[in-house]
């Protein structure tokens, strides 16, 4: 799921004005023949069209530039055209992946910005080179040029340039094994101060000389040391690495300086996610940090910049699980969009308040807000928001069950994405379609989809994607009944999210282990990562994510019979819903309530729990969660011997589950109305839906429903006094649910103790009706 932020540090506006502006300059200029303003428009227009992803018409206007140049001649223009040719060429030539054409554009400027002395033409296109050879795995070349594009930048203090020298480094050294690397290499994480400065507009030189009193040259000295001479310590955490930029930022603020202040939000550091300074936060897990940030510029520099702050401050309220107020910040954002007529902007807000409705379980708002955002930001062909929130759209579809229509939305997704190149949102539509393909219990699929984005992100080097796609692999694996690879899976991803500094997406991986480790059946295990999870999620008032682990702790007790902990637990994690407004994952945790009551023998109290729980999936539409309540109700008939109460409930849920594709439903479904079956004997209605229960548990790796199926199915046996087969289905049963370590083990055990008994009954009743002996022989 994607929350879209603003574009990188400023909104981007409707550029048709600018277009037609562009145009009508460039006719006066070959009106006049003024060929170098005509080169230098044509660059512009370019550039334009390349923004808008738009490269045949971008391709156009360069080559139209670099022909102008060529005539002139001016070798700068000459070379500029170049530089901006192979960057259209890189985006046109990705597919077939050698940049035959980008890397002649690139060497050629190269050549004319040495033979003409311009630095800043020299860096740039050592930079696309090092970039590019990077691309190609020739991590050498790759390090050759970006060491010389980084000591130009650090030269002529040019940010973007020195930022994007650090990150192709930092990738072409991660690409080398320890032994093919000719020296050590420790990547800068913030690029060097007098950039920074250089970037912001403050010349420490002439700080005496300027016009501003005693004060205010304090502060501003302070925030010039700080970018200069602070050093982080050893074992430094991130926050202590980026103290710098905190404390100048502060002290900019601190004179009022907020224009200034608000460009060190904008820096790029050099992080595997090479995200600006102020989302890196968010992905560290610094909220507090980021939120005081978004505080102290909140109406203070420009509205395009409130648009910025209400978006984040709505981001990180929602990434801490207070989704009421990230919904009331977006609602700001959207009116301050308004205001300023920033239709792309108030799309943005839109779909992100949609977005938290969904967090929030409120799945019908959620999927009206999206729509109005999709509505918007397909009039305006912001093809890259429009393809997210098209994703989340599927989301809200999912979670109402409606997973044909999630796969219609996601499937649209990937289409969008793929025709834009968009290779990052490729690969998340394609983790979406393989968790609706689960839903319907097409693993194979599902697993071959989350491969293919897993491929995607490690190409990309987006180390973010490639936890995710981990993260939803293992999911997959799990689901698949393959617990092994699901632990593999979940704990390269907890890597990945240690590496980049990412605590909440640790606090989803250790979720995700503990999930892992109970289908495997090994509690201990289990328990220990859901523990640090809740740990960790506490830390980072992830509350979301604490009421996950707490879920996930309440359900292990429950299965080891410990019923009255597995309450605590789920109740504690009831309140966390309540508190943040989520009645989606209200009504999930009032059901699993409800079940620990049913071990309790507490039916009153399991009966309310199911029946809330059944009131709020009909008030949200949630499908899925109605068939699970169901189901449940159906349970609590079970138990107090109503059985043909227990059989309604049983098929109206199994009626849902059919409905809704969901072969893990069916199989529960067809087993339990085959154990009602038994109790009524009607055995051979009881046979027929345990053994399409037995099938289809076994298909997709449903081992504790196995279990529980081959223990009736064994009970059915016996009644029809065939012990042989009743012994080897109670077999089978006792061995998934002892290697499991769930309390079904002790009913097979009695159940194996009556087939012994019963057994010796009838060896004895032979030896009794054995026909007299022919002695003769």
């Amino acid at each position: 799921m994607s929350n879209s932020a603003e574009s990188d540090t400023e909104t981007l506006k409707d550029s048709t004005q600018e277009f037609e502006s562009l145009q009508w300059e460039l006719a006066v200029a070959r009106e006049i023949q003024n060929c170098q303003t005509e080169a230098q428009l044509l660059i512009k227009l370019g550039s334009l069209y390349y923004s808008r992803s738009n490269y045949d018409r971008s391709l156009d206007y360069y080559q139209q530039s670099l022909n102008v140049a060529k005539a002139i001649p001016d070798r700068r223009l000459e070379a500029l055209s170049l530089l901006s040719l192979g960057w259209v060429y890189q985006r046109i030539e990705t597919n077939d992946g050698n940049y035959k054409q980008m890397l002649e554009c690139h060497h050629q400027c190269l050549a004319i910005a040495q033979e003409i002395s311009d630095l800043w033409l020299e860096g740039s296109a050592s930079a696309s080179l090092g970039r590019t050879y990077q691309h190609l795995g020739e991590h050498h070349k790759a390090i050759e040029y970006s060491r010389r594009s980084l000591a130009i930048a650090r030269k002529i203090h040019h940010l973007t340039l020195e930022v994007n020298s650090l990150a192709t480094l930092r990738s072409a050294y991660d690409a080398l094994s320890q032994h093919d690397r000719a020296e050590a290499y420790q990547a800068d994480l913030t690029p060097s101060g007098e950039s920074v400065l250089a970037e912001l507009g403050i010349k420490p030189d002439s700080l005496k000389l300027s016009k501003i009193l005693p004060l205010q040259r304090v502060q501003y000295r302070a925030a010039i040391n700080w970018l200069t001479k602070y050093q982080s310590p050893p074992q430094a955490t991130n926050r202590e690495k980026v103290k710098s930029y905190l404390e100048a930022f502060h002290h900019l603020c601190e004179v009022e300086a907020w224009g200034t202040a608000s460009k060190i939000l904008a820096i790029h550091l050099n992080t595997p996610t090479n995200e600006e300074f102020h989302n890196q936060l968010k992905t560290w897990g610094y909220y507090s940090e980021q939120i005081a940030l978004y505080n102290r510029l909140l109406f203070k520099v420009s509205p395009s910049w409130d648009t910025i702050c209400l978006n984040g401050l709505a981001n990180s309220y929602s990434a801490l699980g207070n989704y009421a107020k990230a919904i009331d910040l977006q609602q700001q954002h959207a009116e301050v969009a308004r205001a300023i007529q920033d239709i792309r902007s108030e799309g943005y807000a839109l779909g992100n308040i949609g977005l938290n409705h969904y967090y929030l379980g409120n799945y019908a708002q959620a999927i009206e807000f999206l729509q109005q955002a999709l509505a918007i930001l397909g009039d305006i062909e912001d093809s890259r928001a429009f393809q997210a929130f098209l994703g989340n759209l599927g989301l809200a579809y999912y979670s109402l069950g409606n997973y044909i229509k999630a796969i219609e939305c996601h499937q649209q997704s990937l289409t969008l994405a793929q025709a834009n190149q968009n290779r990052r949102g490729e690969g998340e539509a394609l983790g979406n379609l393989a968790n609706a393909y689960i839903a319907l219990g097409q693993f194979t699929k599902a697993i071959e989809y989350h491969q293919q984005h897993l491929a995607i992100a490690h190409k990309l080097e987006d180390r973010y994607g490639e936890g995710n796609a981990l993260g939803n692999l293992g999911n997959a694996y799990n689901a698949l009944g393959d617990a092994v690879k699901a632990i593999e899976c979940h704990q390269r991803s907890l890597s990945i999210a240690k590496e980049i500094g990412d605590r909440r997406g640790q606090g989803v991986s250790l979720c995700s282990l503990g999930s892992a480790y109970y289908a495997l059946g090994d509690y201990p295990q289990a328990i220990e990562c859901y523990e640090q999870s809740l740990g960790l999620t506490m830390q980072i008032q992830d509350r979301r994510g604490e009421s996950q682990a707490l879920t996930g702790l309440g359900l292990i007790y429950d299965d080891l019979g410990d019923y009255g902990r597995a309450v605590e637990y789920h109740k504690r994690a009831l309140k966390i819903a309540q508190s943040i407004q989520n009645r989606g994952s209200e009504g999930k945790i009032l059901g699993q309530i409800g079940s620990a009551y049913i071990g309790l023998e507490n039916y009153p109290k399991a009966i309310e729990c199911h029946q809330l729980s059944l009131e709020i999936a009909w008030e949200l539409k949630d499908r899925d969660e109605e068939r699970i309540a169901l189901g449940n109700l159906g349970n609590i008939a079970f138990c107090v011997g109503k059985y043909g109460q227990a059989a309604n409930f049983y098929k109206l849920s199994l009626d849902l589950s059919r409905e809704l594709q969901n072969q893990r439903g069916d199989a529960t479904m067809l087993g339990n109305l085959g154990t009602v079956l038994l109790q009524l004997e009607r055995y051979a209605d009881a046979l027929e839906h345990l053994q399409v229960a037995l099938e289809i548990s076994r298909k997709i790796g449903f081992r504790s429903n196995e279990a529980m199926v081959l223990r009736s199915l064994a009970e059915l046996h016996q009644k029809l006094e065939q012990p042989a087969q009743a012994r080897e289905y109670c077999d089978q049963a006792l061995a998934i649910a002892t290697k499991l370590g769930i309390p079904l083990s002790q009913d097979c055990h009695e159940l194996r103790a009556k087939l012994r008994i019963y057994e010796k009954q009838m060896l004895v009743e032979e030896e009794h009706n054995l026909p007299a002996q022919d002695l003769t022989n």
